[in-house]
């Protein structure tokens, strides 16, 4: 009997013993709770890994660079507006040289170029010069304008602001007192065919043509005698002519160091014409 109270005794003290035990470890290690902040922040994706296409795609220059950073690894790329502008038009190139054969006229126009030069010259008395035949000689270099050979009209504008000589003051008394206010005349002439006989084969002709000089105002009827030769690339033609200060209604020039002045006025043009296409 006492050994039946001592067994049920020793179960009783165990159950207990387990029991509290058990509480006891629950107590002693609470779980802690979780962190506000922590559970507030969402889930942030990873980063995507930087490609090919978005590493070689210029950067908007005009976005700022805080917003769409590039990624720390990659190498900085130049934006190509920086680099190189593209241009929104084309320029123009200027026309190229018509490519024609010696004497070939036809829808071909023939352009004043470099080279081409007029003179004026006038006989001329001086106070401190003796020399016999002394010219007073004046030429300009700007010439422009167009010629054509197959029947069309033709223009060449000089500049008679652009005249210069030996004697500033000379070159100073045609731009203020002669032309203050007509910086060019031109030179107009007509139908110059039928060509001369020999120009066609390249040979140096001579033949007369009338033109019409435009100055103060007024057509001037002129006749030049013409020597020309086509050599393909560009056609020479050099052009006499004269017309006296009458008919431009002009006053002899007059200066304290200038005994005369002639009444003739000579003129020379030397025209170096380039093709272009009609």
């Amino acid at each position: 009997m006492i050994t039946r109270r001592n067994a049920i005794a020793s179960l009783l003290a165990l159950a207990t013993g387990v029991a509290l035990a058990a509480c006891g470890s629950a107590t002693a290690t609470p779980t802690a709770a979780p962190s506000p902040t922590a559970a507030a922040q969402p889930t942030q994706p990873a980063a995507a890994a930087p490609t090919a296409d978005r590493i070689i795609s210029a950067p908007n220059p005009t976005r700022d660079p805080a917003a769409t950073p590039f990624p720390t690894d990659a190498p900085p790329s130049t934006p190509f507006a920086t680099a190189m502008p593209i241009p929104t038009t084309t320029p123009s190139a200027p026309p190229a040289p018509f490519s024609r054969s010696t004497g070939e006229v036809e829808g071909a126009r023939f352009v004043v170029g470099a080279g081409s030069v007029a003179t004026f010259s006038v006989n001329e008395e001086l106070v401190r010069v003796t020399v016999p035949n002394y010219e007073a000689v004046m030429r300009t270099e700007e010439l422009s304008g167009e010629v054509r050979l197959d029947g069309g009209g033709s223009l060449v504008t000089v500049g008679l602001h652009g005249m210069m000589s030996d004697e500033e003051f000379r070159d100073r008394y045609v731009q203020r007192r002669m032309f203050p206010n007509q910086p060019t005349a031109e030179v107009a002439f007509g139908d110059l065919t039928p060509l001369p006989d020999g120009f066609t084969d390249g040979e140096q002709v001579t033949t007369e043509v009338a033109g019409t000089l435009r100055i103060n105002g007024l057509d001037v009827p002129l006749t030049f005698e013409v020597e020309a030769r086509d050599d393909g690339d560009v056609v020479r033609v050099l052009g006499r002519s004269s017309f006296t200060w009458d008919d431009i209604q002009e006053p002899v020039p007059t200066a304290r160091s200038v005994v005369s002045v002639g009444d003739t006025v000579r003129v020379e043009v030397l025209l170096a014409l380039t093709p272009m296409p009609g």
